[in-house]
């Protein structure tokens, strides 16, 4: 039996992190530098809203964005092991079915036996077949 493997964190990358904020603030200061004096004001106000906009579009997309992804994970998994489990009763079912066609098996029927064998499995594959091209 193998085991799952224990699935990893994502590491925060310190160094584009910090990079990222010194060139923000880098990027503010020179236009704080390169804007004439009677528009400072405009200007502050604009970093200001650019600024707020930033980290309310931040918070959206790092708070939300787990939860999105594990109610999908989630919903998948769900539908997988439905799936799963309607295989495995289709699949006792034909075993069930074979062993009560095999039950009464004798010397003289055993061809007979062995072509419904085949006719069921053939019927089983087709159905199994079927239902996963229906629902691609």
């Amino acid at each position: 039996m193998s085991e799952t493997p224990t699935p990893t964190r994502d590491r925060i990358r310190w160094g584009w992190f910090i990079a990222c904020i010194l060139l923000g603030l880098a990027a503010i200061l020179i236009g704080w530098l390169v804007v004439p004096a009677a528009a400072a004001r405009g200007y502050f106000a604009g970093v200001m809203a650019n600024v707020g906009t930033t980290l309310l579009l931040v918070g959206i997309v790092v708070l939300l964005e787990r939860r999105i992804i594990d109610n999908a994970a989630r919903l998948v998994r769900r539908a997988n092991e439905q799936t799963n489990e309607a295989i495995q009763t289709q699949m006792h079912d034909l075993e069930r079915r074979l062993a009560t066609e095999w039950a009464g098996a004798t010397v003289e029927n055993v061809d007979e036996k062995k072509a419904e064998t085949t006719r069921l499995t053939d019927e089983f594959r087709k159905r199994i077949v079927d239902e996963a091209t229906y629902e691609e």
